[in-house]
């Protein structure tokens, strides 16, 4: 497979510059591609000019990262504020200490689940959990 000629001009804080472009394949995951691109680069530079500096100028995986904290940091005060209305309603330590630890436990079983068949979490995993617990509830006769 042929690519065309580079028409356009890098240039890095006013400078000249190449611009090699890495782009992670449907199935690799992001956080992988970066950190074994950081763990060679070191190896590459050894082997180049010392007068050619290389250096990342983007990196995804920052926002990878902010996700992932971004969903537990909810996750949590969703469980937090879960078990808190529990047991306002409730009033009863035990039932809320058993609901609070069953979702978590579920969602764990899920995850563990998922990771043993080979599947990774996804948009359309992610719809399909919140599907099943939705259709759980519906059959139980509670109100979603």
């Amino acid at each position: 497979m042929a690519f065309p000629p580079q028409t356009n001009i890098v240039r890095v804080n006013g400078q000249l510059s190449v611009l090699l472009t890495i782009q992670k394949a449907g199935d690799a995951s992001t956080l992988d591609v970066i950190s074994g691109i950081k763990s060679i680069l070191p190896r590459i530079a050894a082997t180049v000019p010392q007068q050619l500096k290389m250096s990342p100028l983007a990196d995804q995986s920052i926002f990878v990262l902010g996700a992932i904290n971004g969903v537990v940091r909810e996750a949590l005060l969703a469980a937090c504020l879960t078990a808190f209305m529990i047991l306002m309603f409730l009033g009863n330590w035990r039932s809320t200490v058993i609901i609070a630890t069953s979702i978590p436990l579920a969602i764990l079983c899920s995850v563990i689940t998922l990771s043993l068949i080979g599947q990774t979490i996804d948009i359309m995993t992610l719809g399909g959990l919140v599907l099943s617990y939705l259709g759980l509830r519906l059959d139980s006769g509670e109100d979603g």
